[in-house]
Protein backbone atom coordinates (compact mmCIF):
# COMPACT_ATOMS: atom_id res chain seq x y z
CA UNK A 1 0.00 0.00 0.00
CA UNK A 2 1.26 3.14 -1.29
CA UNK A 3 1.96 6.30 1.73
CA UNK A 4 1.87 10.04 1.29
CA UNK A 5 5.32 9.93 1.51
CA UNK A 6 5.51 7.75 -1.82
CA UNK A 7 3.46 10.09 -3.22
CA UNK A 8 5.37 12.85 -2.44
CA UNK A 9 8.20 11.31 -3.49
CA UNK A 10 6.84 10.16 -7.18
CA UNK A 11 5.57 13.91 -7.52
CA UNK A 12 9.51 15.39 -6.93
CA UNK A 13 10.48 12.68 -9.21
CA UNK A 14 8.59 13.32 -12.07
CA UNK A 15 8.94 16.98 -11.17
CA UNK A 16 5.19 17.36 -10.41
CA UNK A 17 4.41 20.41 -8.71
CA UNK A 18 2.61 19.63 -5.46
CA UNK A 19 1.58 22.20 -2.57
CA UNK A 20 4.57 22.53 -0.20
CA UNK A 21 3.95 21.69 3.59
CA UNK A 22 4.01 25.05 4.74
CA UNK A 23 1.26 25.48 2.30
CA UNK A 24 -0.50 22.49 3.51
CA UNK A 25 -0.29 23.40 6.85
CA UNK A 26 -2.02 27.33 6.36
CA UNK A 27 -4.80 25.35 4.19
CA UNK A 28 -5.68 21.92 6.77
CA UNK A 29 -5.33 25.37 9.49
CA UNK A 30 -8.17 27.12 7.37
CA UNK A 31 -9.90 24.14 6.51
CA UNK A 32 -10.37 23.45 10.48
CA UNK A 33 -11.12 26.76 11.57
CA UNK A 34 -13.70 27.59 9.26
CA UNK A 35 -15.13 23.76 9.50
CA UNK A 36 -15.23 22.75 6.35
CA UNK A 37 -16.49 19.17 4.93
CA UNK A 38 -16.55 19.72 1.39
CA UNK A 39 -13.84 20.46 -0.92
CA UNK A 40 -13.06 21.59 -4.85
CA UNK A 41 -10.02 20.93 -6.07
CA UNK A 42 -9.59 22.96 -9.62
CA UNK A 43 -5.91 21.00 -10.53
CA UNK A 44 -5.56 17.60 -9.14
CA UNK A 45 -2.08 16.60 -10.29
CA UNK A 46 -1.17 13.55 -8.93
CA UNK A 47 -3.90 13.93 -5.63
CA UNK A 48 -1.65 14.96 -3.21
CA UNK A 49 -3.77 17.78 -1.32
CA UNK A 50 -7.12 15.49 -1.99
CA UNK A 51 -6.08 12.66 -0.23
CA UNK A 52 -4.39 14.98 2.25
CA UNK A 53 -7.54 16.73 3.00
CA UNK A 54 -9.47 13.42 3.09
CA UNK A 55 -7.62 12.40 5.15
CA UNK A 56 -8.30 15.11 7.91
CA UNK A 57 -11.67 13.33 8.01
CA UNK A 58 -13.49 10.63 7.42
CA UNK A 59 -16.46 13.16 6.99
CA UNK A 60 -14.85 15.00 4.23
CA UNK A 61 -16.24 14.64 0.85
CA UNK A 62 -13.55 15.96 -1.96
CA UNK A 63 -14.25 16.84 -5.45
CA UNK A 64 -10.93 16.87 -7.83
CA UNK A 65 -10.66 18.17 -11.63
CA UNK A 66 -7.68 17.51 -13.54
CA UNK A 67 -7.10 17.70 -17.26
CA UNK A 68 -4.18 16.02 -17.66
CA UNK A 69 -4.93 12.27 -18.96
CA UNK A 70 -1.40 11.21 -17.75
CA UNK A 71 -1.68 12.72 -14.14
CA UNK A 72 -5.52 12.02 -13.56
CA UNK A 73 -4.49 8.49 -14.08
CA UNK A 74 -1.84 8.72 -11.32
CA UNK A 75 -4.10 10.50 -9.20
CA UNK A 76 -7.17 7.85 -9.74
CA UNK A 77 -3.87 5.07 -8.57
CA UNK A 78 -3.24 6.69 -5.68
CA UNK A 79 -6.21 7.36 -4.29
CA UNK A 80 -7.29 3.59 -4.78
CA UNK A 81 -4.31 2.64 -3.35
CA UNK A 82 -5.29 4.91 -0.27
CA UNK A 83 -8.91 2.98 -0.17
CA UNK A 84 -9.83 6.78 -0.53
CA UNK A 85 -12.43 6.20 -3.61
CA UNK A 86 -15.61 6.73 -1.51
CA UNK A 87 -14.43 10.28 -0.32
CA UNK A 88 -12.52 11.48 -2.90
CA UNK A 89 -14.42 12.06 -6.87
CA UNK A 90 -11.85 12.55 -9.22
CA UNK A 91 -12.94 14.44 -12.34
CA UNK A 92 -10.81 13.86 -15.25
CA UNK A 93 -11.84 17.17 -17.79
CA UNK A 94 -11.09 20.55 -18.52
CA UNK A 95 -12.36 22.79 -15.37
CA UNK A 96 -13.81 25.00 -17.76
CA UNK A 97 -16.03 22.37 -19.15
CA UNK A 98 -17.14 20.88 -15.95
CA UNK A 99 -20.44 21.78 -14.27
CA UNK A 100 -21.16 21.18 -10.48
CA UNK A 101 -24.98 21.28 -8.53
CA UNK A 102 -23.63 21.32 -5.48
CA UNK A 103 -21.74 23.64 -3.00
CA UNK A 104 -18.39 23.71 -0.98
CA UNK A 105 -16.74 25.01 2.47
CA UNK A 106 -13.71 25.30 0.45
CA UNK A 107 -12.60 25.79 -3.08
CA UNK A 108 -8.89 25.43 -3.37
CA UNK A 109 -7.48 27.15 -6.79
CA UNK A 110 -4.55 25.61 -8.03
CA UNK A 111 -4.41 25.12 -11.33
CA UNK A 112 -2.98 26.98 -14.72
CA UNK A 113 -1.88 30.08 -12.94
CA UNK A 114 -2.69 32.32 -15.66
CA UNK A 115 -7.01 31.44 -15.56
CA UNK A 116 -7.44 32.04 -11.87
CA UNK A 117 -9.67 34.47 -12.19
CA UNK A 118 -11.77 32.58 -14.87
CA UNK A 119 -11.60 30.06 -12.10
CA UNK A 120 -12.52 32.13 -9.61
CA UNK A 121 -15.54 33.57 -11.58
CA UNK A 122 -16.35 29.70 -12.59
CA UNK A 123 -16.71 28.52 -8.73
CA UNK A 124 -17.26 30.97 -7.13
CA UNK A 125 -21.18 30.78 -6.88
CA UNK A 126 -20.73 26.79 -6.11
CA UNK A 127 -18.69 28.19 -2.55
CA UNK A 128 -21.12 27.97 0.77
CA UNK A 129 -22.72 30.28 3.09
CA UNK A 130 -19.73 30.74 5.09
CA UNK A 131 -16.97 29.16 2.87
CA UNK A 132 -13.66 29.75 1.75
CA UNK A 133 -11.83 29.73 -1.45
CA UNK A 134 -8.01 29.50 -1.20
CA UNK A 135 -5.73 30.59 -3.87
CA UNK A 136 -1.99 28.71 -4.18
CA UNK A 137 0.76 30.08 -6.09
CA UNK A 138 0.27 33.95 -5.21
CA UNK A 139 3.85 34.48 -4.87
CA UNK A 140 5.12 32.22 -7.78
CA UNK A 141 8.88 31.76 -6.45
CA UNK A 142 8.91 35.34 -5.78
CA UNK A 143 8.37 36.83 -9.62
CA UNK A 144 5.20 38.15 -9.03
CA UNK A 145 6.91 41.10 -6.71
CA UNK A 146 9.91 40.89 -8.94
CA UNK A 147 9.03 40.04 -12.26
CA UNK A 148 12.36 41.33 -13.20
CA UNK A 149 13.66 38.24 -12.15
CA UNK A 150 12.89 36.70 -15.24
CA UNK A 151 14.09 36.77 -18.78
CA UNK A 152 11.38 34.11 -19.85
CA UNK A 153 8.75 35.94 -22.04
CA UNK A 154 5.78 32.72 -20.79
CA UNK A 155 6.90 33.28 -17.50
CA UNK A 156 6.71 37.08 -17.64
CA UNK A 157 2.92 36.66 -19.16
CA UNK A 158 2.42 34.34 -16.21
CA UNK A 159 3.61 36.23 -13.36
CA UNK A 160 1.50 39.47 -14.87
CA UNK A 161 -1.93 37.28 -14.98
CA UNK A 162 -1.33 36.34 -11.35
CA UNK A 163 -0.23 39.85 -10.38
CA UNK A 164 -3.98 40.98 -12.19
CA UNK A 165 -5.31 38.51 -10.35
CA UNK A 166 -4.19 39.51 -6.56
CA UNK A 167 -5.14 42.76 -8.16
CA UNK A 168 -8.70 41.41 -9.03
CA UNK A 169 -8.99 39.90 -5.18
CA UNK A 170 -8.06 43.01 -3.88
CA UNK A 171 -10.55 44.62 -5.81
CA UNK A 172 -13.71 42.32 -4.97
CA UNK A 173 -16.71 44.14 -3.25
CA UNK A 174 -18.53 40.82 -1.78
CA UNK A 175 -15.80 38.98 -0.39
CA UNK A 176 -12.95 39.52 2.52
CA UNK A 177 -9.70 38.45 0.92
CA UNK A 178 -6.56 38.31 3.38
CA UNK A 179 -3.06 37.12 1.58
CA UNK A 180 -0.48 35.29 3.17
CA UNK A 181 3.40 34.60 2.82
CA UNK A 182 2.70 31.01 3.55
CA UNK A 183 4.01 28.14 1.19
CA UNK A 184 4.37 30.14 -2.61
CA UNK A 185 1.74 32.79 -1.25
CA UNK A 186 -1.90 31.83 -0.61
CA UNK A 187 -4.73 33.83 -0.93
CA UNK A 188 -8.09 33.31 1.20
CA UNK A 189 -11.47 34.81 0.33
CA UNK A 190 -14.74 34.58 2.18
CA UNK A 191 -17.98 36.12 1.49
CA UNK A 192 -18.67 39.50 3.53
Amino acid sequence: MKSICDIKEYAQLQNVPILKDEGFEYLRDKILAYDCHSFLEIGTAVGFTAIRIAQLDPSMRVVTIERDPERAGVARENIQQMHLESQITLIEKDAFDVELNETFDCIFIDAAKAQYTRFFHKFSPLLSRHGIIISDNMKFHGLVEHPERTKNRNTRQLVRKLKEYHDFLEQLDDFIVEFTDQGDGMALARRK
